[in-house]
């Protein structure tokens, strides 16, 4: 008797901490409210993604971009690429002096060695940057200065198209670089984009309005509307050709100014004014619209543009390091907000001269479905700048959160000296548990009553067991209560808490389990953090409670195990 006595209290304790719940605590600073059946939105995973120069092995990226201003420039033959205003205008190996041993002597080294990093990187999709520009490097010469510059004997001409048998040896005596031939000779060696090595895009080379100025050795005088899109036509037709599964990504726009006017184009004025333009986004859209109606194929896929941010912080400097500096943290913090938020003015010299076309998210998209309906976004650089500081990890997340709401395609953060605290926030979306888990593929509906929270909730498909919470905290030096509250007709049982916070680019589990009463949680979130609640139903309890049964039959017989059961059974399992 006393036996059973025992046993049941130890039951009992056993039970209690199964169904033990924390309270909801009603003097939170913020309440979050999410709705997992509602407002359902798929997340590309292509957002989580990087550019060359960033090691695969600190970051679970799932999509990459080679480009650059080098690769406007890159002579695939020779691996020869110029540096233009980056860096005095040098021809040199560049390109390839970090690549794999067997990549450096072999054409097309740059492109191979960045389909072999992104395969061992466990990366799905590779964005390749053709060359547009119509000169690439042919010379080592080193510095090439004014009186070098095309067409002379330290470049040679691209042409799109070969006229004459495309060979997987090219000939590097001539004067030309063929792209039929480059395109051919990378399918030959790593296959189309529908295999796993082969480059899933082409982007129609990179950012072109500056080229006057990036490359003035080739491109002397500012480029003109007409002959971008002339240019881009050409170029994404033969990818088509060549590739018709392969995505094309266009025009590779540096930023605000090249949105609107292509940076001051000579033509643009005339054009706006004969069309109706609001910007240039409008213009380009259109006109490759039209040259899909011409062709009848898409020649498009993806808008492709770069964003950096602008704003100011308190100290009046552009994305300054200035941490001790309230003022400037928070404004990093909020410039994200310009991305769509109209009742948001950042401090900078966008605002200054009018910001017709902030928030730029919706704005974009308005351009897309009056001209060129179906055509994605992307971020192919872009960065808020705080790499080596919690605060860039918030903005950086607060961006991703941004980027799945507003259905951005793909994004690839451009990484500067210090991108530690940014690529970890990365993670917290991609592989929080370092066993490669990520944020759910499909956004719900989340509210929340606190400015300083943002929250982004998720789950996978369309099941509801499990929801991905994503609460950024944008208070500096305060800790804040959330409440969080379920509104499902699922039942929910416990939760796991990750955090990235303070001076440390590591991601905390914090606690073991946590366990949810009536669908709710109250957890106290950590100042200045991206914190990462991952909510489990109740049908993820089941085996344990099922173990907890074979235990009892063992200790107390059968009685106590049927007895078990009913718990369960009224328990909702």
């Amino acid at each position: 008797m006393k036996i059973k006595k025992l046993a049941a209290a130890v039951i009992a304790v056993i039970i209690c901490g199964t169904f033990s719940q924390t309270a909801y605590c009603e003097d939170a600073a913020a309440n979050v409210n999410v709705y997992p059946s509602e407002d359902h939105k798929n997340i590309s995973p292509y957002i989580y993604g990087v550019n060359s120069g960033v090691d695969l092995n600190t970051v679970s990226a799932k999509s990459f971009r080679l480009g650059g201003n080098r690769m406007s420039a890159y002579n695939w033959e020779n691996n020869m690429s110029n540096a233009g205003s980056d860096w005095k205008n040098m021809s040199d190996m560049n390109l390839i002096s970090s690549a794999a041993e067997q990549f450096r002597r072999v054409p097309g080294g740059a492109a191979l060695n960045a389909s072999y990093e992104t395969q061992n990187g466990n990366v799905p999709y590779t964005l390749l940057t053709l060359q547009m520009l119509g000169y690439v490097a042919s010379s080592k010469k080193g510095q090439v200065n004014e009186d070098m510059a095309a067409p002379s004997e330290y470049w040679k001409k691209v042409v799109n198209r070969k006229n004459g048998e495309l060979s997987s040896e090219p000939d590097k005596k001539d004067d030309y670089v063929y792209t039929d031939e480059y395109l051919n000779y990378l399918i030959e060696k790593i296959g189309k984009s529908d295999s796993e090595t082969g480059f899933k895009a082409y982007a129609l080379d990179n950012e072109p309005a500056l080229w006057h100025s990036t490359h003035s050795r080739v491109q002397t005088e500012p480029l003109k509307c007409s002959e971008l899109i002339e240019k881009s036509v050409d170029l994404a037709s033969l990818v088509k050709e060549t590739d018709s599964g392969a995505e094309v990504f266009g025009p590779s726009l540096f930023g605000y100014s090249a949105y609107d006017s292509l940076a001051g184009a000579p033509d643009w004025a005339e054009l706006k004014a004969a069309n109706n333009y609001r910007w240039f986004i409008d213009y380009y859209l259109d006109e490759m619209h039209k040259a899909e109606s011409e062709s009848g194929t898409r020649l498009l896929d993806v808008l492709d543009i770069h964003y950096y941010t602008e704003a100011k912080g308190e100290c009046g400097e552009r994305s300054c390091g200035h941490y001790d500096n309230d003022g400037c943290v928070k404004a990093r913090l909020d410039s994200v907000r310009s991305l769509y938020d109209e009742n948001y003015h950042e401090d900078s010299w966008i605002t200054d001269t009018g910001a017709e076309f902030f928030p730029l998210l919706p704005n974009i998209q308005e351009s897309i479905d009056k001209y060129y309906p179906g055509t994605k976004i992307a971020f192919t650089e872009y960065n808020f700048g705080g790499g080596d500081h919690i605060s860039g990890a918030v903005a950086q997340a607060d961006t991703l959160g941004i980027f799945a709401k507003y259905g951005v395609y793909f994004a690839t953060i451009w990484s500067f000296d210090q991108n530690e605290y940014q690529l970890a926030a990365m993670n917290m979306f991609t592989n929080y548990d370092g066993a490669g888990n990520g944020f759910g593929d499909t956004l719900v509906k989340s509210e929340c009553d606190n400015d300083n929270i943002s929250v982004y909730s998720s789950i996978d498909g369309e099941g509801e067991d499990t929801v991905k919470i994503i609460i950024t905290s944008h208070d500096l030096h305060n800790e804040t209560p959330v409440n969080i509250k379920l509104s499902s007709d699922s039942r929910y049982a416990d939760a796991e808490v990750y955090a990235l916070y303070g001076d440390s680019t590591e991601i905390h589990r914090l606690d073991d389990i946590r366990k949810i009463k009536d669908n709710s949680i109250s957890i106290d979130i950590k100042p200045l953090s991206v914190t990462e609640i991952v909510i489990r139903s109740n049908k993820k309890s089941a085996v344990p409670v099922i173990a907890v049964c074979a235990a009892a039959l063992i200790a107390v017989g059968a009685g106590v195990c049927i007895a078990l059961k009913k718990r369960e059974s009224n328990a909702g399992f």
